[in-house]
């Protein structure tokens, strides 16, 4: 089905797969390897290399980066779970930046139509606009959460989309189904105040790298509400991660980066992820490389603590309690429900059970920490959005 839009990886790959332990990750891997290529209705994940960054500051990479990168994944050992994985292999370059747009566009909505969870490794972050316009089909609204150190609403060229402007061009699509867009370890410097009341006024969400680095675990309520997850590696400090497009003394740290994707991984709503932004000619001891691996494997161990926990008319009385907070000075009252079997939290200003649907605004998930900051009258940023949405 999407054998032609790939190139397929050598012989000698198969080799060093078969070398590995059968408790390494790399045994369970289906490659597109001598024109055998995977079978989607038999993998659960579909892992696609793209070499595209005419959209970036980098012209190419090399192909053995990518075996690299690989080889890394592959060696690392499994945890507590099986899944059937897909290497399609690296994705044909097409004549211009659109043909390729075009290729992930029908890779990701037939993949994700079909329940396989793609994974796309490599590339710019204008890919990303590509991704988000696969899910125009058959979803009503689109939570996008980027981890990213920018932005990447404006540029100087605002006709053509990059990497540095790919948001401002989804923002602008027409007809838009972006109902949330998300920048989780924005730095200041790095951001216009443009930027910034422009996503203040689209009631849109972004948190600093400072706030995020002092409580890790503030941000998997927003990586519960995300259907996709980006993530340039240009945030990460360059200490961490040298081999980046845009390395930075500053940013996240390699934990952090570990942290997200495995909450990302445990969102029963995220279905489909990113890694964008890597240049490893100046990577030292293959630590960037290391990196990508252990943040895609932490990725793999959050998926497998899915829980499928999310608040509706049929579990709502059965699975949650219910705690009932009065806004000061208000009629309104904040209805905060709190899971029997994740402990996860979820917050709504409606109280009528018929009218919870999962992709209904008027409930969002939420920490313990937000609950008692309502409590006390300091309402936080994201539940005030329910009053003004």
């Amino acid at each position: 089905m999407f054998a032609n839009y790939f190139s397929p990886l050598d012989e000698d790959f198969k080799s060093f797969l078969d070398n590995l332990s059968k408790n390494q990750i790399g045994r369970n891997v289906i490659c597109n390897i001598n024109q055998s290529f995977p079978d989607i209705d038999s993998i659960d994940f579909a892992i696609i290399f793209a070499p595209e960054y005419r959209g970036g500051s980098l012209v190419k990479t090399q192909e053995a980066d990518l075996i690299n990168i690989r080889k890394e994944l592959y060696s690392l050992y499994r945890g507590d779970w099986n899944y059937r994985i897909g290497d399609f292999g690296n994705l044909i370059i097409g004549n211009n930046v659109k043909d390729s747009y075009f290729a992930i566009n029908d890779i990701f909505s037939n993949l994700i139509s079909q329940s396989v969870f793609p994974i796309l490794i490599g590339g710019s972050n204008d890919l990303v606009y590509a991704i988000y316009r696969s899910y125009e089909s058959f979803l009503k609204g689109v939570n996008l959460l980027c981890v990213d150190s920018k932005f990447d609403l404006l540029d100087s060229n605002p006709k053509t989309i990059s990497s540095n402007n790919f948001i401002g061009h989804i923002i602008k699509q027409e007809p838009n189904h972006l109902s949330n867009y998300i920048n989780l370890a924005y730095q200041s410097y790095f951001c216009q105040n443009d930027e910034s009341r422009l996503l203040d006024k689209m009631n849109f969400d972004y948190l600093r790298l400072g706030d995020l680095r002092q409580n890790i675990t503030s941000v998997e309520p927003y990586l519960r509400s995300s259907d996709i997850v980006s993530f340039d590696l240009s945030s990460i400090k360059q200490s961490d991660a040298p081999g980046t497009t845009s390395p930075s003394p500053n940013g996240l740290e390699a934990h952090h980066s570990c942290a997200i994707t495995r909450y990302a991984g445990m969102s029963d709503r995220v279905s489909s992820l990113g890694i964008f932004e890597i240049d490893l000619k100046n990577d030292v001891s293959k630590q960037t490389i290391k990196l990508v691996s252990q943040i895609i494997w932490y990725f793999f161990e959050g998926f497998s603590l899915r829980n499928n926990d999310f608040p509706n008319s049929k579990n709502i009385d059965k699975n949650f309690q219910k705690f009932i907070i009065p806004v000061r000075d208000s009629n309104n009252e904040f209805v905060f429900y709190k899971s029997l079997s994740s402990s996860r939290w979820w917050v709504s200003c409606n109280l009528e059970h018929e009218s919870i649907e999962v992709q209904d605004i008027k409930i969002i998930p939420c920490s313990y920490e937000d609950y008692l900051d309502t409590i006390s009258g300091d309402i936080p940023k994201r539940i005030f959005k329910i009053l003004s949405s």
